[in-house]
């Protein structure tokens, strides 16, 4: 009843086939994924968006399509703030649905 798979040719050569088709599937692309203490991190897209008009100067950074810096220069002799960002979570009606504001007074 119990055929050994060097009995069975047939067996055998499907085993084979199987085991080259697993080793050769293809890997990750490196570009798209990075070793970081050997976890597998995605790579995000780092963004810096500038609006200007007449009165302001912003500068935007977004990384992985999350702001995460803005820098607001105005035109007149105010000083330049910077606006921190509320983190992705979804808004809840408790928080301010803005930023909160901060100056730098001294510039190394």
């Amino acid at each position: 009843m119990h055929r050994s798979t060097a009995r069975n040719p047939f067996l055998a050569l499907l085993l084979f086939c199987l085991a080259g088709v697993a080793a050769a599937q293809p890997a990750a692309a490196p570009s798209q994924l990075a070793q970081d203490n050997g976890k597998a991190v995605i790579e995000q897209k780092a963004e810096s968006i500038t609006h200007e008009d007449a009165g302001s100067r912003i500068d935007e950074l977004r990384v992985g399509g999350q702001t995460r810096r803005i820098e607001v220069q105005t035109k007149s002799t105010l000083p330049s703030y910077q606006v921190q960002p509320l983190d992705a979570s979804p808004l809840d009606q408790s928080q301010p649905s803005a930023g909160k504001s901060s100056w730098r007074l001294m510039k190394f």
